[in-house]
């Protein structure tokens, strides 16, 4: 292999790993966490209302406390919450048992 082909097969190495190393954020990008949709055991790491600290260990269905990684505009048919929307809801317990009804009803488990 001469000169020139070693170093047309080396650049072609090194852009070949740039596009590889930036897929990984550009799926990092398109993901966000959805409150209110998770159910009993599928949670994604601790969630906001304090009850548990690791994943999969949730033991209600759709608190809003909880969340789980989704595409980004899922979480939004899905009828899920963003972080603030899961703070105010989780604030009032009156309006946090009327949200798991209503997941329940929409999303049934």
């Amino acid at each position: 292999m001469n000169k020139r082909q070693f170093l047309g097969t080396a650049a072609a190495s090194m852009l070949a790993m740039g596009v590889l190393a930036m897929a990984p954020a550009a799926h990092a990008e398109s993901m966000g966490k959805c409150f209110g949709v998770a159910t009993a055991g599928h949670n994604d790491c601790a969630g906001i209302s304090g009850l548990h600290s690791c994943k999969g260990t949730t033991t209600a269905n759709y608190n809003p406390g909880d969340f789980v990684i989704k595409p980004t505009g899922t979480c939004e048919k899905m009828g899920g919450l963003t972080m603030g929307q899961a703070k105010a809801i989780l604030a009032d317990p009156a309006q946090t048992k009327a949200f798991e009804e209503k997941m329940q009803k929409k999303l049934g488990a």
